[in-house]
């Protein structure tokens, strides 16, 4: 397929900011998936194929996560054009769960019992895959089959954030963490905060600030755990920590941990993360496994260093974060589109 001569759509839920910014690198126009309420047929799989039917015509639809896929598969089974997914989310990691996330009883047992139907629909359907790391690409290319196109292209950190945070200087001396996150259980905040009384048997001083709306105030019930809520400055939350954590079940690429290394904060990321990518190169240490333990054994491996460590790992943090801007990463993702579309 010409790249340069295709009509294409991003089909949305709620488009996140960085996807916006991709939509916008490849001219596609932001469709919303779902289209048409149906009253009683609402949050049904059924719901979502009606919606696909109506969707305007384009040679490629690019799905923004799995909830857009089975209104997209409608479309590309029965009127055809061609279906990029970008995997931007956990819902292809979760199938086979008994907790897969779906608005009805259907999807439900989707989740728990239909992995061979929808890597079957997923073969045949998805055309190719633009995955944000590669964590996402591990996980999607068993749904997908092997001669599907799968690239990466990660996301970036949001213009203003990214002028902001190359300011910021952390306080590299204190034995502080912080962790930025939605409080859904995925995220993990609730395993950080279990590990604190591990981490504050070595380090009594030690201090973890929660960052978000909607934490429980009952984490403070832990010693050395504050909880922040929002905050209207990232910088003002990185600049007293000297270690960021993200603690996540499962995260495809949180931009969290990118804005936490362009501030100079060195992040302790869990293998289940798609940025254990960036943490790994600053040093293989920042990669645990996602359990209560092993966070805090990661944090106390970081606190044990001295200043001029700490400092080092900062500055090669800056320096990883630093190639998030959203002018390189739209125009990666440009070129891997691209590539997806020259394969077609």
């Amino acid at each position: 397929m010409d790249p340069d001569a295709a009509r294409v759509a991003m089909l949305h839920q709620d488009p996140h900011p960085a996807h916006r910014g991709f939509a916008e690198a490849v001219g596609a126009d932001l469709v919303d998936y779902h289209r048409l309420s149906l009253g009683p047929l609402e949050g049904t799989v059924l719901e979502d194929g009606i919606n696909g039917l109506a969707y305007p015509d384009y040679d490629v639809y690019i799905v923004e996560g799995s909830r857009p896929l089975y209104g997209a598969l409608a479309r590309r089974f029965t009127r055809g054009g061609k279906l990029v997914y970008l995997c931007a989310d956990h819902g292809l990691y979760q199938l086979g769960s008994s907790d897969f996330e779906g608005d009805s009883a259907f999807k439900s047992l989707v989740g728990k019992f239909g992995t061979p139907v929808v890597r079957a629909l997923g073969s045949r359907g998805i055309d190719g895959v633009v995955a944000v790391s590669e964590f996402a690409e591990e996980f999607t290319r068993p749904i997908v089959g092997p001669d599907t196109p799968i690239e990466i292209a990660h996301p970036f950190i949001q213009q203003d954030n990214y002028d902001a945070l190359g300011d910021v200087e952390p306080d590299l001396d204190a034995n502080v963490a912080v962790t930025v996150a939605r409080p859904w259980e995925y995220k993990g905040v609730d395993m950080l905060v279990e590990a604190w009384p591990r981490v504050r048997e070595q380090f009594p001083d030690a201090e973890l600030h929660v960052v978000g709306k909607g934490h429980p105030d009952d984490y403070e019930t832990t010693a050395g755990v504050r909880v922040r809520g929002y905050v209207e400055d990232l910088g003002d939350a990185f600049e007293q920590a000297s270690l960021f954590v993200q603690p996540s079940r499962m995260d495809t690429f949180p931009v969290s941990t990118l804005e936490a290394m362009r501030a100079g904060l060195p992040p302790l990321v869990t293998k289940t993360a798609g940025t254990r990518s960036e943490a790994r190169e600053i040093d293989s240490l920042f990669v645990t496994e996602p359990n209560p333990e092993a966070l805090a054994r990661g944090v106390r491996e970081y606190f044990v260093r001295g200043t001029a460590e700490r400092r080092r790992l900062s500055e090669m943090a800056r320096a990883r974060g630093s190639r998030f801007d959203p002018e390189s990463r739209k125009e990666a993702f440009r070129e891997a589109f691209r590539e997806i579309l020259k394969a077609l």
